[in-house]
């Protein structure tokens, strides 16, 4: 399994923090539940941050079966859709915007007694 991850590394002002979270979760998600071959789809804010790690506001992640599935995904025109879509609420953020592509080595559920 591959894992695609954007990284937005800043801060949004806290006035907008509403505004940017509704127009990611509202706008973004579908976009990215529309890419041929992904397998899933989630959107994280930082709670808190630890040992002096990087100040990540957000990160989005979509799994795909192969690089190659990735690849296909990111060559289907939705791509283009989300970013016009995305840039429209970019200005409320102050940062910047990195990716990270991971091969996933475990992902195991926890079973409760």
């Amino acid at each position: 399994m591959i894992v695609r991850t954007a990284c937005l590394e800043g801060s949004v002002k806290p006035q907008d923090i509403a505004r940017f979270d509704a127009f990611i979760t509202s706008e973004v998600v579908p976009l990215m539940k529309r890419f041929p071959g992904v397998r899933s789809v989630r959107v994280m804010r930082a709670q808190s941050i630890e040992d002096d790690g990087p100040k990540l506001y957000m990160t989005f992640e979509s799994a795909y079966d192969t690089v190659d599935a990735m690849a296909n995904a990111f060559a289907h025109p939705i791509r283009q859709v989300l970013k016009s879509r995305l840039a429209e609420i970019m200005p409320l953020f102050d940062g910047r915007l990195f990716h990270i592509t991971q091969y996933l080595l475990a992902d195991e559920p926890v079973l409760s007694d």
